[in-house]
């Protein structure tokens, strides 16, 4: 039976669900046409062409990171938000592991709609960061290095290279943010001595 109510969301919707379970690169038109019970020509007069249908799966994801990492923080302030926000980037990239990748693999370069879908990640960070007593400059450096660090983990993390040492992933994690907020302490503090 043909899948009814067929709209360019639901497209994007149901080819989410697909790469989270088939894996971002089994992925295809022809498999999302299959899972919708349409033909593969019929997804063209939703979306232009497969690059166009992955931004928009790309997108959606990056909301959805976005959403999660501002639900997170709900009524935490300081080291207790920024220790929130990063449990938050793990664990979506950890639940979402596909769609993370495919994030991650978004080149933004002269496409405005990415570059500002980028900046989607890097709000929920300067939100946090707007406790702390740094500068306009300050925070953009240090929410640079928020999304390094978590980033970097995850990345190691995911592909196994932290299989070498038999200690705590999340204990290491842990460590990696304190060392984040033992910076901004002090950057706090240079600041505060530079008024």
């Amino acid at each position: 039976m043909p899948y009814k109510g067929l709209s360019r969301e639901r497209l994007i919707e149901t080819a989410a669900d697909l790469i989270e379970e088939q894996g971002y690169t089994n992925f295809s038109m022809r498999l999302l046409a299959d899972k919708l019970q349409v033909k593969t020509a019929s997804l063209y007069t939703h979306v232009e062409n497969m690059e166009t249908l992955i931004t928009d799966v790309g997108l959606l994801a990056l909301e959805n990171q976005k959403n999660e990492m501002n639900s997170a923080v709900v009524g935490k302030h300081r080291d207790g938000a920024v220790i929130a926000l990063a449990k938050a980037s793990r664990r979506f990239a950890k639940e979402h592991s596909e769609l993370y990748q495919l994030i991650m693999q978004m080149q933004v370069g002269n496409n405005e709609t990415l570059k500002e879908a980028a900046s989607m990640v890097a709000e929920p960070v300067m939100l946090v960061l707007e406790d702390y007593h740094l500068t306009r400059e300050q925070k953009m450096h240090w929410q640079r290095v928020f999304r390094g660090i978590a980033h970097g983990f995850i990345s190691q993390e995911a592909h196994g290279y932290f299989s070498h040492y038999p200690v705590d992933a999340d204990e290491s994690y842990q460590i990696a943010i304190q060392c984040l907020i033992a910076g901004l302490h002090e950057a706090e503090v240079t600041e505060q001595d530079g008024d």
